[in-house]
């Protein structure tokens, strides 16, 4: 090969790459390939072979006009003719005359009435994987292909193996963020089907969390008011992990609020309603282990129902325990199966904490398990809702350390507060009776879930507002006063009314700390304490309006 030929044949291996590189569509490529291979070595037809992987055949694509005529592709069944074997053997064939060679597969010549003589086949590798196979037959000018065209093909084989991977590993790229997609609408879905995780009742807080194994996951909760006195609230496990987890999941918790306007006075009942329902609806062997609870404030029970899971835990406010309950078969498994409910006494500040296998059979690097003894030792005493359910999330977390999530996860934990106490306290402002405000500012602290030192800042800061009253609104002589209290879904807000007049808001403007003098600061403490403090004062009298977001 002259100087001149050499040039020509590198410029064309140059330009197939540049041209490869453009190329997005396997389609595209395949034609580019075989258009480019005509520059790259000149003979009657060049073909390109690839494998299908159903099926083993390699499906041979041909730049030669008589294969442009056929209505779908040739096929090369598995390990036949000369290509066959070079896929197979990862070795290049070089032949004078392929109608001779014992591996000449004639189906093509037959099909396409093409008369093949000389014949170059190499194999395109990627490492140890051959990705097919690239023929030239019929060289033109000269009876076969010289050490020189192998080079050369050779070298465009490897051009066609480095746009072959790039192709399938954008496509592979493509098809990863396309589930990718998928899976986070799914799991949007799937979070629009379970309630906020964190919800404020008249009488009670729920806390909430979960964590999938993977993006979408079977473990679930629910949580529906009955009416103003009642609640039904339940953690859920559905057999299984993925997407077929969350599809039963979501019908699982559809079937539940289908059914919330059916629940009696017995949740042992309403469970077997709800076990021959799911029995219907589900298939392939699914089930659910669950833990349900029926809240009743007007009476003060609580009604538990373990199916196939745990009982839950109790705190009393000093220390855990887990009660003495009968456990019944998982959900959906037999549709005569009766499922009865145990039921207890509602204190108010005694919590009652539900979680799935997920936690308790959580493993560590070592293999060993969390499970519930280490659990309950765990647990806090004496600390607000959230801050309970997040130290059993760190324990859980902790313990596994970084061994991998091998189980979908659940936690949920009821905060009873109990009937809400009353709205207003009346009174006259003096000095004896500010006991009385300091126990109706209390037990409002208490209600709405904080701990014992918040609650005690909130009643020194209303404390010292109704004094301020007492000493500059009414002069140190008795008055009449009202506090009021309530709670929105952020905060408590307290009131406090008195009829003394129009004031001044200079006149309770707070002194700079830096004054070293007694007395003034009551201002700064009410403000330090409550997140907001509003004063609104009309010719009858003031209302102070303080407000503090509920703990966290």
């Amino acid at each position: 090969m002259s100087a001149e030929e050499q040039l020509a044949t590198y410029k064309a291996l140059v330009d197939a790459a540049r041209c490869f590189e453009r190329e997005r569509d396997r389609h595209s490529l395949i034609d580019e390939i075989l258009n480019r291979s005509r520059e790259v070595i000149s003979a009657e037809a060049s073909s390109i072979l690839l494998p299908d992987k159903k099926t083993g055949e390699l499906i041979l694509y041909s730049t030669h006009e008589k294969f442009a005529k056929l209505d779908q592709p040739l096929r090369i069944p598995q390990g036949s003719g000369v290509s066959g074997y070079v896929f197979k053997s990862r070795k290049v064939v070089n032949l004078r005359d392929a109608q001779t060679d014992p591996r000449y597969y004639d189906e093509v010549e037959k099909e396409t009435d093409m008369e093949i003589h000389a014949m170059l086949s190499i194999p395109l590798m990627d490492d140890d994987e051959c990705l097919g196979v690239m023929q030239a037959v019929n060289p033109i000018g000269r009876d076969c292909f010289s050490s020189d065209c192998e080079e050369i093909f050779e070298g465009f084989g490897g051009l066609i193996v480095n746009a072959l991977m790039r192709l399938e590993n954008e496509k592979r790229e493509a098809e990863h963020a396309k589930a990718k997609q998928e899976l986070t609408m799914a799991r949007e879905i799937q979070d629009s089907f379970l309630p906020p995780t964190s919800q404020v009742f008249p009488f009670c807080r729920a806390h909430l969390k979960y964590f999938p194994a993977r993006t979408v996951s079977g473990d679930f909760y629910f949580l529906h008011q009955l009416n103003e006195n009642r609640l039904l609230m339940g953690l859920g496990d559905v057999s299984g992990k993925g997407i077929p987890a969350a599809l039963t999941m979501a019908r699982v918790t559809a079937t539940v609020k289908a059914l919330t306007n059916q629940v009696s006075a017995n949740l042992g009942e309403w469970v077997v309603l709800l076990n021959q329902q799911l029995c219907e609806e589900l298939s392939a062997g699914r089930f659910i282990g669950m833990t349900i609870l029926l809240a009743d404030c007007e009476r003060s029970t609580l009604q538990i129902c373990a199916a196939g899971q745990y009982a839950p835990f109790h705190c009393n406010g000093q220390e855990w325990s887990i009660p003495e309950i009968q456990t019944h078969l998982p959900l959906g498994v037999n549709p005569s199966t009766v499922y009865h409910a145990q039921e207890f006494p509602l204190e108010p500040g005694g919590f009652w904490f539900m979680f799935s296998d997920g936690i308790t059979e959580a493993r560590n690097a070592a293999g060993d398990e969390l499970n519930i003894e280490r659990l309950l030792a765990e647990m806090p005493a004496r600390e607000t809702g959230a801050r309970t359910i997040e130290s059993a999330i760190r324990v859980w977390k902790e313990f596994v350390g970084d061994a991998p999530q091998h189980d979908d996860a659940a936690l949920a934990l009821l905060d009873w507060r109990g009937p809400p106490p009353p709205a207003e306290l009346k009174i006259t402002c003096q000095p004896a009776t500010l006991c009385q405000c300091r126990d109706f500012i209390e037990r409002w602290a208490r209600h709405t879930g904080f701990d014992d030192i918040i609650a005690g800042q909130i009643v020194m800061a209303c404390d010292e507002a109704a004094s301020n009253i007492f000493r500059h609104a009414y002069s140190e002589k008795p008055g009449p006063m009202c506090f009021q209290a309530e709670t929105s879904e952020t905060e408590l807000v307290i009131r406090i009314i008195d009829q003394a007049g129009r004031i001044d808001p200079e006149q309770i403007k707070g002194r700079d700390l830096c004054e070293l003098r007694p007395g003034g600061l009551g201002t700064q403490v009410i403000c330090s304490v409550f997140d907001r403090a509003h004063y609104d004062s009309g010719e009858i009298g003031t209302t102070l309006t303080l407000g503090k977001k509920l703990p966290e």
